[in-house]
């Protein structure tokens, strides 16, 4: 099995991280909350594993920044098989803190991301996950908390959603780098990703 370059993972986080405590090296797990397309089929179901860690940790200390730098390296599937992945957190958040700009916008970016092919290759193929665009009619997403309610974030959001004074971007280790310039950066338990495989 292996990804296609583009395809869009949401997936939620098993537990916080604080740049507080946290250390270079330590484990990041998240689950995936849809089923991905595969071929063969099956495979790549809700409830997947990702797979990663730290490259960076520093706490927000005077002018220096708290930092949390993740990288991740695979996905293990429902068998208990193993897929590298190299992907960018494109999105982090918490789903009820997202506002769409408009309903086009984002239901245009619901349902199969660009990631998805049709047809065979070898090895297998996971493609785009799957949305359902009818469960979002504009407003602002059903809330609940954290890991308590049924809200997805959308494949087209960015950034640290409702991380106030928290920016998300690319490091130089394939990674990606939450930056706290004047808090402290911490990712709680439940919240959702929207990764992008970059290869």
């Amino acid at each position: 099995m292996r990804f296609t370059p583009g395809t869009q993972i949401r997936a939620q986080l098993d537990k916080a991280i604080d740049a507080k405590k946290a250390k270079v090296g330590d484990e990041i797990t998240a689950k995936t909350t849809d089923d991905l397309n595969s071929n063969p089929p099956g495979r790549a179901t809700k409830g997947c594993k990702l797979i990663g860690h730290l490259v960076e940790a520093s706490p927000h200390q005077g002018d220096t920044p708290a930092v949390l730098g993740i990288v991740f390296d695979k996905m293990i599937l429902k068998d208990g098989s193993e897929m590298p992945m190299t992907a960018s957190i494109q999105a982090i958040g918490f789903a009820d803190d997202f506002n769409p700009a408009t309903d086009s916008e984002m239901i245009g970016q619901m349902g199969a991301g660009p990631g998805q092919r049709q047809g065979s290759a070898p090895g297998g193929v996971v493609g785009a996950g799957s949305g359902q665009p009818s469960s979002y009619a504009g407003q602002r997403l059903p809330g609940g908390g954290g890991s308590t309610s049924d809200a997805k974030l959308p494949f087209n959001a960015k950034g640290a959603v409702g991380m106030s004074g928290v920016t998300l971007g690319p490091g130089p280790a394939q990674d990606s780098v939450l930056t706290g310039k004047k808090r402290n950066v911490k990712l709680e338990n439940g919240m959702q990703m929207i990764v992008r495989v970059t290869q």
